[in-house]
């Protein structure tokens, strides 16, 4: 096992634990076979890996992980963000760098890692967190006549 598989597979895990998902799926055509043996200490309850979009059944997961071998045009990762799950972990390398960074911005993806050394990056979008409530932009209190003349601009 790489370096860059170690890396990858630890970071999998501390997010299979952080976020405790009950349903999973993996794109992929690599032999993980190592990574599922780890999976198998967690409690999820349904793994899937497959090396297509197409080929995965339109059900909502937990969770859906792209990993690097996959190259995911931006309507894959639409679909799976409208359709599929609403955490998304996506690996990519550094190819088309700029472009990739690009598109994932436009649809609301973090960057989460950057390793150049072992040519890994990650973006996660979790729906849950991607846009909070903000207390301050809402019409509670600004209707009040009394807080008029004190919340000018």
């Amino acid at each position: 096992m790489t370096k860059k598989d170690k890396i990858l597979h630890s970071y999998i895990t501390n997010i299979l634990d952080d976020e405790k998902p009950n349903d999973v799926e993996i794109l992929t055509k690599q032999d993980i076979s190592k990574l599922v043996k780890r999976i198998e200490k967690t409690n999820i309850k349904t793994l899937t890996i497959t090396p297509k979009i197409n080929e995965v059944s339109l059900h909502n997961c937990d969770l859906y992980i792209v990993l690097d071998d996959i190259l995911a045009s931006e309507s894959d990762i639409g679909i799976i963000k409208n359709l599929l799950s609403q955490k998304i972990v996506i690996f990519t390398d550094f190819k088309q760098s700029k472009k990739i960074d690009e598109i994932m911005l436009k649809l609301g993806f973090q960057t989460e890692l950057r390793n150049k050394i072992n040519n890994l990056k990650c973006y996660s979008y979790n729906l849950k967190t991607y846009n909070n409530k903000r207390t301050w932009n809402n019409s509670k209190g600004w209707a009040n006549p009394e807080n008029f003349d004190k919340f000018r601009w």
